[in-house]
């Protein structure tokens, strides 16, 4: 009977062990970020072919001159021609052909010969860049879309020969190298500011009205070169350059924001035909951007005309208008939802106490809560709307929540936000670079630009930029490398439109 014992304590013991072990793989699991593994798209390709289309940037005799070339996609290398990716990463999601290519690039599925239905769209990005997007037609055939000239690569090879590849890697390497030991003559540096101020003379009684533009600044070994302006808001993608702007209507004295989202490169009378399917719905609201990102924009909608709720809403840039509000569980996963509970919990239910055991029900809704600025830092905010004293109120309340990637890509503060308030104490808010050259710094009534040396702020700004009333930051995308001239051109090429 002991014996019996003794092997029942081992036994169970050993599944506890087993237990504890299994739910130690799944939380390490959970949090560790994705390697690079198992990559969508891997081994040696070929340009064979291509299509031109009314968007193409490109003439036919550069299109012929990528025929031939070869691509190469590695776990920590990609190249296309003479352009190298290092360390790239790898997105991959599932769309329906038909709809992406219509809203992306204005084609029919037929054009590329392709079937209707769904297709593997993989996107491939840099340390701090987006580098290409790839249609997976087949296991062996892709299609990529450089400069509006969709063209189509073939796969070559599984395997990628170690040798040519440790070649690439060392002549990557040589040329970072390079960059750091010459640091004083390379570093390149561009930024776009979206920008959100109050229009204080066309605003009417009780209802608001906000202006946005973009501030274009590019700076070369830490000193500024250009500084552009534009009205509403560019927004670089992973497809190319887009406009965001709202546009207001009255009809009978009833006001109505849409906000309208469509890329550069297509026709006036598309974009006609866009506006009018996303103004369709007259819901006499008007619309506040918060942020806007490569793929997501979080706004307010102030419905001012019944009892002036103010909703937080956030959208994939690709369906605003058109689809309902995000929930923060499909943003953040289920910790996201935990945290957004948290949140309200911890900083509304207290101030709240005659609501706990009344018929009034204050739960927050899960599709309220949106993106704003605190200390250097883009964080998520939950909003919580209720009726006091018969008026119409609200709350906002802290998510202890990181926003992802894929929703802010670069969010980082080179110094600490505590040494910036130490060394300009008037500062709301502030950006560094990637390349950590320039700290971009907003006050009551400007913007300041400064140069940073390691963890040294220059003693005087090198620019100064006057903002307008109540003026807040609503995007910032940052470009390096050889990106900040191409932005520049871009830029300076619809600066008008």
């Amino acid at each position: 009977m002991r014996k019996k014992l003794i092997l029942m304590f081992f036994f169970i013991m050993m599944l506890l062990t087993t237990s504890c072990s299994m739910k130690s793989i799944e939380l390490h699991d959970s949090i560790e970020s994705p390697r690079n593994n198992n990559i969508p798209i891997c081994g040696r390709w070929v340009f064979t072919d291509y299509k031109l289309n009314a968007i193409s940037n490109m003439d036919e005799e550069k299109a012929q001159s990528y025929i031939g070339l070869e691509a190469i996609f590695h776990e920590e290398f990609v190249t296309i021609g003479d352009e190298n990716c290092i360390q790239p990463s790898f997105r991959l999601k599932k769309v329906d052909v038909e709809g992406y290519l219509k809203y992306h690039y204005k084609i029919v599925p037929e054009i590329l010969n392709l079937e209707s239905g769904e297709i593997e769209v993989i996107s491939v990005s840099g340390l701090e860049q987006f580098f290409y997007e790839f249609l997976k037609v087949s296991d062996d055939t892709i299609l990529v879309n450089i400069n509006g000239v969709f063209f189509t690569l073939k796969k070559t090879s599984d395997d990628v020969e170690f040798i040519q590849m440790d070649t690439l890697a060392h002549e990557g390497n040589v040329s970072i190298e390079t960059a750091e030991l010459t640091s004083e003559e390379s570093i390149m540096t561009g930024v776009l500011l979206g920008l959100k101020s109050l229009d204080l003379e066309n605003s009417q009684k009780g209802v608001e009205k906000w202006n946005y533009r973009t501030l274009f600044i590019r700076s070369v070994n830490r000193e500024i070169v250009s500084i552009y302006e534009m009205e509403n808001i560019l927004l670089p993608r992973r497809t190319g350059f887009w406009k965001v702007k709202v546009d207001r209507q009255v009809v009978d004295g009833k006001i109505n924001d849409n906000i309208i989202v469509y890329p550069l490169n297509k026709s006036m009378a598309v974009e006609e035909e866009d506006k009018l399917i996303i103004e369709a719905k007259l819901d006499s609201t008007i619309k506040n951007i918060l942020y806007v990102g490569n793929d997501y924009i979080s706004i307010e909608n102030i419905h001012y005309r019944s009892r002036g709720e103010r909703l937080l809403e956030f959208y994939p840039v690709d369906s605003i208008g058109k689809s309902k509000p995000l929930q923060i569980l499909d943003v953040m996963g289920e910790m996201g939802r935990e945290a957004f509970m948290e949140g309200f919990n911890r900083e509304v239910l207290p101030d709240k106490e005659e609501y706990k055991n009344s018929l009034i029900d204050i739960k927050p809704d899960e599709e309220s809560f949106g993106l704003f600025r605190k200390n250097g830092h883009w964080i998520f905010n939950g909003r919580v709307n209720f009726i006091e004293n018969g008026i119409y109120s609200y709350k906002n309340f802290n998510i202890k929540a990181i926003p992802p990637k894929e929703v802010v890509y670069y969010d980082e503060l080179a110094i600490p936000w505590n040494k910036i308030k130490a060394k300009i104490p008037e500062a709301l808010d502030a950006f560094t670079s990637p390349n950590e050259d320039i700290l971009i710094v907003l006050t009551q009534n400007d913007i300041f630009i400064y140069t940073l040396e390691g963890d040294n702020i220059s003693e005087k700004p090198m620019e100064n930029i006057k903002l307008k009333p109540a003026e807040k930051v609503i995007m910032a995308e940052w470009a390096v490398g050889r990106y900040p001239k191409i932005w520049e051109d871009e830029f300076l090429k619809n600066i008008s439109n």
